[in-house]
């Protein structure tokens, strides 16, 4: 336990990686989103970061909006949000839905 709170202490970011295969290749097309990963991030100083990394490593990254008009298409009657918007712009949407549970207060600590 005092190990993981060690490291907990010691992080700086959290990336998450995700696959949105089928929504990419909907976005991109099949000749840039195979072998390429969307990025969505609001922050452009994290986003420089991805896209250095991206060059280290061999990664091809594209960055994708956060068109926050596609919110609408989410919202529901009867519960707080949905969990899916329509075919097009799915890749947005699912960024979007991801947003709702990231703490826009959290605070990188550059000691």
């Amino acid at each position: 336990m005092e190990r993981q709170l060690r490291l907990i202490t010691l992080m700086q970011k959290i990336v998450d990686l995700a696959t949105l295969t089928g929504a990419c290749v909907v976005a991109l097309g099949p000749s840039i989103a195979v072998g390429s990963k969307g990025v969505f991030t609001p922050n452009d100083d994290l986003a420089k970061e991805l896209f250095q990394a991206s060059e280290v490593s061999g990664e091809k990254f594209w960055r994708m909006p956060l068109e926050e008009s596609y919110w609408e298409s989410m919202k529901s009657g009867v519960a707080d949000m949905v969990n899916t918007g329509g075919r097009q712009g799915g890749a947005i949407n699912a960024a979007l839905f991801l947003k709702q549970f990231v703490d826009e207060k959290v605070k990188v600590d550059a000691r």
